[in-house]
């Protein structure tokens, strides 16, 4: 949706046009304003509404996600961790994933945002949003290329083509992607895959059985020895841990699938997490353990390598492992086309992430998606072994986005409740290698203090922040200090007051864009002040009348909490004053007249009016902020220990390459 400078009919916008229209924004506004001052809504053509599925057709997806091609891999990681240990780190990084699923969809909720790199964006500006858009893409496409080895090793070993027959094997690799997986790729929205995740899920469980099957359990669980089962090999552990760190990996494409489900509100995207990783986790599990009981020593990287050349179940489930294949491609070609959207096309949709309004276009569609298959399936026909390539993307973009961006977005987001705890405790706030880490004042400012608290403060019932570390004895300072740095307090710090910072540049930049909803659902939160009143942001700007720049002055009026149908009310019962739009046609003094009385109105305000009533007719279901309670120490620990494991995840999966 245009911001309130292109809504205005008698604005004139300053925007430099694009190069290329192919990247310019081609989509009608969805609100106009006629000559009289009436907002209304353009009709949408059922062709540009998103497809929509159910939490079962969203969980078939993400466990599509999920598994992919490194289940194969899970057992001979087993072996090398050690059985207990392997087990025990599957089932931590399915709860890690698990739990990181929401957290970034609920923290986005919180900053009103509706994507992976534009939650990151509000806390961390433009280095935050290149840094997983582009860590999105390097996943992606490392995934696409590795579907299409595969796909080229398994049916070219299915029809017995040998490996000296280049030609063959390439040409087998192009007819199959060509004839199924570029059609399934260039579909428009993530919801018309969900029945070929039907039968990639089905596909997965009978395969896992098969491998079970050949793997001759009954007799080998006998022999198995279970005396050194308990034994972790600290020699090789990094290998398991490489591999096992990122056998759940799913976070790219989180926000694509959470946008796909109807209603999505906070208990339907937990249904759906809960379904998805515990069902991959119970099959990694299966196959896992199950696999390294059968064939013990013997495992290889790929447990299909293990199974008898010359069974016919063995080569059954080694055709399985190949459909999978051509259904969960198409997986990766949409994260990887919403990557290049956010980065290379323009217009606020594009930046946003909203895929099925830029690519409602079917040559941009058919165009972006066809690159992005010649990008991968050039080097996947030419090259026999690139494992160690793909190994070494994997391990920094897979940790990057599964554990480190999600534990920096937590901390970012709620930087300042961070920052209060820290000083609550230690009674210091302190950055990096030691400095200072309180904001300057800016140009931004609240009734009692020169900061903006977008989205909530917490204060005790005197109205002001505890400090336990201005009377704590000399020891027990010392005692602190020294906590401070073992903790790695100055760099959490550091990263707290960017975010804080960050967010405040969203929040008032949020606040001079046309209120619209977002794809992974809306919430209605208040924000609140240095004195726990609640309040919103307004932006008061004078009429230009010449082209001198002119002051901002944003101030807070207190309003009353959020009533049931969603309007906010300022203390004497009027409605709360909303962003005025820059270069309103409307004098200064009549403006200033007006904002005292309570009763005006700007275009973000009709226009968020028309969008209420929108939302009302289509019945889209608007819940309370997840993240409305202020969140604990417990809660920054969790983020602070995704942070480490995702260092550690990194370390490990490049360390594993060069052990192999």
């Amino acid at each position: 949706m245009p911001t309130t400078d292109t809504l205005s009919s008698s604005t004139t916008t300053t925007h430099t046009a694009p190069k290329s229209p192919f990247f310019q924004p081609s989509e009608k506004s969805d609100y106009t304003q006629t000559p009289g001052g009436t907002v209304r809504r353009r009709v949408r053509d059922s062709t540009e509404v998103e497809h929509k599925s159910t939490i079962i057709g969203c969980s078939a997806n993400l466990i599509n996600a999920i598994v992919g091609s490194g289940i194969v891999g899970l057992p001979y990681a087993v072996k090398e961790a050690g059985f207990c240990a392997g087990v025990l780190l599957v089932i931590l990084c399915g709860f890690l994933t698990e739990k990181s699923l929401r957290l970034l969809v609920e923290t986005a909720k919180h900053a009103h945002v509706p994507s992976y790199e534009t939650v990151t964006e509000a806390a961390f500006g433009k280095v935050g949003f290149l840094f997983v858009a582009i860590n999105m893409f390097m996943m992606a496409y490392g995934a696409m290329l590795s579907y299409l080895m595969i796909v080229k090793d398994t049916f070219s070993d299915i029809l017995g083509i040998a490996k000296e027959d280049l030609a063959a094997r390439r040409a087998l690799l192009v007819g199959i992607s060509m004839l199924i997986m570029v059609p399934l790729s260039s579909q428009r929205d993530v919801a018309d895959l969900v029945r070929t995740s039907r039968i990639n899920v089905t596909f997965d469980f009978i395969m896992v059985c098969l491998v079970l099957y050949l793997a001759d359990l009954p007799n080998t669980w006998k022999t198995f020895d279970w005396t050194h089962a308990t034994t972790t090999h600290v020699d090789t552990m990094f290998v398991g841990l490489g591999v096992l760190s990122f056998a759940f990996v799913c976070q790219h494409s989180a926000f694509i699938i959470a946008g796909s489900l109807e209603n999505p509100t906070r208990s339907r995207w937990s249904s759906v997490t809960h379904a998805a990783v515990g069902f991959a986790a119970c099959l990694s599990l299966a196959m896992g353990a199950g696999g390294y009981i059968g064939f013990k020593e013997n495992t290889q990287g790929n447990i299909l390598n293990s199974l008898p050349q010359d069974s016919a179940l063995a080569n059954i489930a080694r055709g399985f492992l190949g459909t999978t294949m051509l259904f969960v491609y198409p997986m990766e070609s949409f994260v990887a086309r919403h990557a290049c959207v956010v980065l290379f096309f323009q217009g606020r949709t594009a930046h946003e992430g909203d895929d099925t309004s830029v690519l409602n276009r079917r040559d941009r569609r058919i165009t972006l998606t066809f690159v992005l298959y010649l990008l991968a399936v050039i080097p996947a026909a030419i090259f026999e072994n690139l494992g160690s390539v793909l190994a070494a993307t994997g391990a920094v973009a897979g940790s990057c986005l599964s554990y480190i961006g999600p534990g920096l977005v937590y901390i970012g987001i709620h930087g300042e409740r961070f920052l209060e705890l820290s000083y609550s405790f230690f009674g210091h706030r302190y950055g990096f290698l030691g400095s200072h880490a309180e904001l300057p004042a800016t140009h931004v400012h609240c009734i009692e203090e020169h900061e903006v608290t977008p989205l909530y403060r917490e204060t005790t019932k005197a109205g002001a922040i505890m400090s336990y570390g201005i009377t704590d004895s000399w020891f027990l300072r010392q005692i602190k200090n020294v906590a401070w740095y073992l903790l790695g307090m100055p760099l959490w710090c550091t990263i707290a007051s960017f975010g804080k910072k960050g967010l405040i540049s969203h929040v008032t930049k949020m606040a001079l864009q046309s209120p619209h909803p977002i794809r992974i659902g809306n919430v209605r939160f208040a924000r609140t002040t240095a004195g726990g009143d609640t309040g919103i942001v307004l932006i008061k700007q004078e009429y230009e009348e010449s082209d001198t720049s002119q002051e901002h002055d944003v101030d807070v009026l207190p309003v009353e909490p959020l009533s049931k149908d969603g309007n906010q009310r300022t203390s004497g019962g009027k409605v709360g004053a909303f962003p005025v739009p820059k270069n309103f046609r409307k004098g200064a003094v009549t403006m200033q007249k007006d904002l005292k009385r309570g009763n005006y109105q700007s275009i973000n305000q009709r226009i968020g009016a028309v969008a209420k009533r929108q939302t009302e007719e289509e019945k889209l279901a608007i819940e309370d902020d997840p993240q409305q309670k202020p969140p604990a120490t417990l809660d920054f620990v969790i983020a602070i220990f995704y942070i480490a494991f995702g260092a550690i995840a990194m370390a490990a999966g490049l360390l594993s390459i060069f052990i192999r």
